[in-house]
């Protein structure tokens, strides 16, 4: 049987192999280069087993930065689903205070173009790819 900790990896690949690396998309919040998928606490039908929680449905994870997914996990663990509409609003906020209009983007493209040279070095990806 398998373990909770092993199904919850497993949905993080399914989203992975779904959507891509994480680091190919934006922080929902902040704009920067996202480092990592996070469950969005929507999913009528997640799974809490064993101290994990997590969805099986793709659609239910949003692309953030390291920072701002331990902000948002800390929240919903400290106060609950109901505050997360709040706590969406107050990192949006603070992302548009970091990165103003146009560094947003710069950010961003600088951190894949970044992703893309260690990949392309590793033999992951191939140039023009």
């Amino acid at each position: 049987m398998a373990t909770a900790l092993s199904e919850y990896q497993q949905a993080h690949a399914y989203v992975v192999d779904a959507h891509g690396p994480a680091a190919h998309n934006p922080c929902k919040f902040c704009g920067a280069f996202a480092a990592e998928w996070a469950y969005d606490h929507a999913d009528p039908n997640e799974i809490y087993r064993d101290g994990y929680l997590w969805s099986e449905n793709t659609a239910h994870y949003i692309p953030l930065c390291r920072r701002d997914h331990r902000a948002f996990d800390r929240a919903f663990r400290k106060y609950g689903k109901e505050c997360l509409p709040a706590v969406i609003a107050a990192l949006t906020e603070a992302g548009e205070a970091r990165y103003p209009e146009g560094q947003r983007e710069a950010t961003y493209e600088l951190g894949y173009s970044l992703w893309r040279s260690r990949e392309i070095a590793l033999g992951n990806i191939q140039p023009g790819s």
